[in-house]
Parts: C-alpha cells; sequence; structure tokens
C-alpha cells in the first residue's frame, strides 16, 4: 500500500557537475580549519588591531553622517555614495 502525502525522492539529490568535489570534501577537516585559523588569530590581536576597527568605524559612521547631512539637497552623487558605504560597512 502506498502512503499518499510522501513524496516520491531518490535518496540523495543529485550534484551537478561543477560540484562533484562536494562528494569527497572533509567538511569536519574543513571546519577544525578554520576554527584553528580563528583561534590564532584572536591570539593575535593587539592594540594596533582595536585601533584599526576603532579607525575604520569613525570613517564608516562619517559617512553616515556625510550621507543625511546631504541626502535633503537632491538627489546626486555624494549621499548615494556615503549611505551606500555606511550600510555596506555595517554588515
Amino acid at each position: 500500500s502506498s502512503v499518499m502525502c510522501v513524496p516520491n525522492r531518490p535518496t540523495e539529490p543529485k550534484l551537478a557537475k561543477c560540484d562533484k568535489w562536494l562528494e569527497t570534501f572533509d567538511f569536519d577537516a574543513f571546519t577544525a580549519d578554520i576554527k584553528k585559523l580563528g583561534d590564532e588569530l584572536e591570539k593575535n590581536q593587539g592594540t594596533a588591531d582595536v585601533a584599526h576597527l576603532k579607525k575604520m568605524v569613525l570613517w564608516s559612521n562619517a559617512c553616515g553622517l556625510v550621507g543625511m547631512l546631504t541626502m535633503g539637497l537632491g538627489v546626486h552623487a555624494v549621499p548615494i555614495i556615503a549611505l551606500s558605504t555606511f550600510t555596506f560597512t555595517r554588515w
């Protein structure tokens, strides 16, 4: 007897030719490598990195401020570029 609401699917979806490498990719080793890299980078962070991050946040905020202050002056490149840069850097 067949069950009415169960879709008839193959056990695994077929991979596209360009994605065949995924069949042999070691996801566990990749995850471990990324974790190890993250831990190493975190250990090597210092005051110069914090200062650089604060400078980038300052520039981002400046772009937001310039964009907000100039967006009422009509449609032109300055507010568009400033606001899009501000938005992009916040992602």
